[in-house]
Formats: structure tokens, sequence, C-alpha cells
């Protein structure tokens, strides 16, 4: 009897000493066997952040951390891309230091010896946050000489905006500035812009974008210039151009109609093709305008260039 039961124990048994081997053939493996470093590259992800605050310096997006560990194991770990959350959630007004040691990282890192990060703390800058509401200041501006346009009955849709952002940065803020650069062509007419506001940096405007109305009630005439064409070429003196002048209709702000300085901004030029000498060809006249200035009936849109004998 006692020799059937023994007999009945000795698979259990074996199978419990193979079990026991395995197990400690893969402890072997993963924590005795080499050893070796490897340098990671490791995505920081923060959470926690306060809603009472605003951080406004010293967040990094990565940090680079030596690891001593099981080959098997750091193979797998640099094979693929490493995140790591950081609790934010103790946070206070003005500066937290963050430490980056391995009681600080998490459980992520505890199969590893941990030897170096870099940086090994983070020094964060926050602030409270709060909301105000500002006016909403427009100049319309030219590119034209003063007085050249008349601009009236500006309006701007909200008048007001909530600015949202950190306290120092806020309460510094007396007005929101919206400059609208005015188009001489628009003259006689209102013109409609919704303007995207531009606010300081961590400041967010609600709404972000406003309405902008207004008039220009200065008006446009028209005006002939005589135009001498010159030719644009390294070599320009050895082509001539037929007829050398031109005459231009084009249309100008009423107040700089007897403006030389202005006027004399239009150009007429032509560009020669390769040419050899002694041979003329018909090329098309190219027209610079000024701003505000609109190009109305040119008399001639070809002139004939030629290239000289030597």
């Amino acid at each position: 009897m006692k020799s059937s039961r023994s007999s009945r124990r000795s698979p259990h048994l074996m199978s419990m000493l193979v079990a026991v081997l395995a197990a400690v053939s893969m402890w072997y493996v993963v924590s005795v066997r080499e050893r070796v470093e490897a340098q990671l590259e490791v995505t920081l992800d923060y959470y926690g952040i306060p809603a009472n605050l605003v951080i406004t310096d010293g967040l990094i997006n990565k940090v680079m951390i030596r690891l001593r560990g099981p080959e098997t194991l750091l193979r797998s770990v640099t094979q693929g891309k490493m995140i790591q959350a950081v609790d934010l959630s103790h946070l206070k007004k003005g500066v937290t230091v963050v430490p980056l040691t391995a009681e600080h990282l998490g459980p992520g890192f505890r199969a590893f010896e941990l030897i170096d990060v870099q940086p090994p703390r983070i020094v964060v800058k926050a602030d409270n946050l709060i909301e105000r509401s500002v006016p909403v200041r427009v100049a319309v501006g030219s590119s034209l000489s003063n007085g050249a346009l008349t601009v009236e009955n500006v309006s701007v849709t909200p008048a007001n905006v909530i600015l949202r952002g950190p306290e120092a940065v806020v309460e510094d803020i007396a007005s929101v500035p919206v400059p609208i650069q005015a188009d001489p062509k628009a003259a006689g007419t209102t013109v409609q812009q919704v303007v995207t506001l531009d606010t300081p940096g961590l400041v967010t405007p609600i709404p972000p974008t406003v309405k902008v109305q207004y008039s220009i009630t200065s008006g446009r005439a028209g005006v002939t210039r005589i135009c001498k064409v010159e030719v644009l070429a390294e070599n320009r003196r050895q082509f001539t151009v037929t007829p050398a002048e031109v005459s231009v209709h084009v249309e100008v702000p009423e107040a700089l109609v007897k403006n030389v300085q202005y006027l004399k901004q239009l150009e007429a030029t032509v560009s020669p093709p390769d040419m050899a000498e002694g041979e003329s060809r018909k090329v098309e006249i190219r027209f610079r305008l000024p701003e505000g200035m609109t190009l109305l009936n040119p008399g001639t849109e070809e002139v004939t260039v030629s290239r000289k004998k030597k």
C-alpha cells in the first residue's frame, strides 16, 4: 500500500520540480543575467494642474534617462515610446520645484536602476488664473501719407471682451488694440472686417474675434501721367525702346492728385527677351503702381524693343 501511494505522488513532485526550475530560469534571465545600461528619451505628460492656476514658465516636454537593468527588459523598453505622467496637483502660486527622481517618476521604472535623469528637476512658475473685461480700441491707419484718406463712423462689435490668463499679465492690459489698414481703393464705401484679436501669450480673448466697421469718406480722381519706359536688364544700354514714353490713365485718392512724389512712383518697364544684334521685338509693358493707385487705361500696352548693333 505504501509503495502505491508513493508512486502516485511522484508525478506531482516532478511537476513541482519542473515548475520551480522554470521559475528560477526565468528569474535568472530577467534579473541575474547580464545587466546593461541604456539612455532613453522620455516624454512628460502633466496632469492635475489646479483649476485656479495657470503655468507661466518651467514646463519641459522631454527628459533624458539613463537606466541599468536586464538586457531583455531594456530591449523591450527601448523599442517603444516612453511617456511619463507628472502630477502637478501640489502647485502653488509662485515657484514650485518638481523633482524627477526615481520615487517621483512612478512605478514604471521600478524594475530598473535609475542612474541619472537630466534635468533632475523642473522649476515651475504659476500665477492665479483670472478673467477681466477690457475695451477694444480700433486704430484705422493707411500706408499712404497722412490725410490722404478720411475714415469716419468707426465701430467695433463687441465693444468689450473678456481676457482670461495670468493675473500679472491681465491686470496690466488696459485695452485690446485692433489695428486696421484701410484700403485706399475702397473710397466712398463702408467696410466690414472680422478681425482676430492679438493678445499676449497665455492670455485668451473671449470672444476671439470682433467685427469692425468703418467708412472711407474721401473720394478718388483720375489722372493722366506720361511715363518713360525703362529697360530691366544688366546690359540695358544696348537696347532702345519705341516709343520711349507712354501715356497712362490712373485713379488715385483725391488728396494725392497733385502730389508729385506720390505720382512719380508710377513706373513702366520692359524686360527684353534674348535678341540678336539689330533685332527688334514687340514687348509687353509692365506697370508698377504705388499703394492706392489703380490702372484705368494704359494708352500703349506694347512697345518695340531693339538691340543696337556694335
